[in-house]
């Protein structure tokens, strides 16, 4: 598991409070913790409670104020419950972080079952749109904020056999402009990060399987995943919260209708 902050280390986002859906051990954790360390308070969602007390254990830890609702996000009566937990317990949302998602099943076009790509839309692209609705109230009634969704450099450069994830997180791309122009009158910013690999605990099992199948080492897997990486290591899910912190703060006041590549440069648009 990539390391993540324990302490609190300014008061950038002091007052702030910020969702985060999708938590798990990965960028979910990752944001949430990141989020906190900078003064954030935060409200967790996923679907397993396991998840959440486990991260929310983690945020009470560095003296951060939390709150969590199971949530699947394919559900509009369970992004409303998580937007209605953060206001009736802080008050108030001034954030939002879209990070759940749905995998891949890893087949062709020829032989998948198109059901399976209209599942992963649902979570991807309409779970996240659930989402927002859920909150755009909130954050009109705190004068703005910032949404933050979580999209994938398979947008850009589509893997084979990830065709239905790559669609989907390409519908979030277009969406992500599409609401920041639409809600930049109430002054709610919509951004994205947009991750390649990323060091962390599913980059972990994949080097773990592949190194395996193939009979060499993971650092040799690893070294290989860096070749066309400018900065010569792939980003940590650690080093993507800090693009997610950026968004959320006031520092980025004047970013709306964006798409940040988070991948070390392997690509660059």
């Amino acid at each position: 598991m990539t390391d993540a902050p324990t302490t609190r280390v300014s008061s950038l986002l002091e007052g702030k409070v910020a969702i985060v859906s999708g938590i798990g051990p990965g960028l979910g954790r990752q944001a949430a913790l990141a989020l906190a360390s900078h003064g954030a308070t935060l409200v967790l969602g996923a679907r397993k409670q396991k998840s959440l007390d486990a991260v929310a254990e983690e945020v009470a830890a560095m003296g951060g104020q939390v709150a969590t609702c199971a949530t699947d996000i394919t559900s509009q009566e369970q992004c409303d419950a998580l937007a209605a937990t953060a206001s009736s317990s802080f008050g108030r949302v001034d954030v939002l972080v879209n990070n759940a998602f749905r995998f891949d099943v890893f087949q062709s076009f020829d032989n998948v079952d198109i059901d399976q790509w209209e599942k992963i839309t649902a979570t991807n692209v309409f779970g996240t749109l659930k989402m927002c609705k859920a909150v755009v109230p909130y954050l009109t009634a705190a004068g703005g904020g910032s949404i933050i969704n979580v999209a994938s450099m398979a947008a850009r450069k589509p893997p084979i056999l990830q065709g239905g994830y790559a669609t989907s997180k390409g519908g979030l791309l277009t969406a992500t402009k599409v609401l920041a122009g639409e809600l930049g009158p109430k002054q709610i910013r919509v951004n994205a990060v947009v991750p390649g690999w990323m060091a962390g605990p599913s980059v972990d099992m994949y080097l773990q399987m592949t190194a395996q199948a193939r009979g060499i080492t993971e650092d040799k897997v690893l070294a290989e995943l860096a070749v066309p990486v400018p900065l010569g290591r792939i980003p940590s899910d650690r080093d993507v919260a800090g693009a997610i912190v950026f968004l959320a703060s006031s520092l980025s006041s004047a970013v709306t209708g964006q798409a940040i590549d988070t991948n070390g440069g392997e690509l660059m648009v």
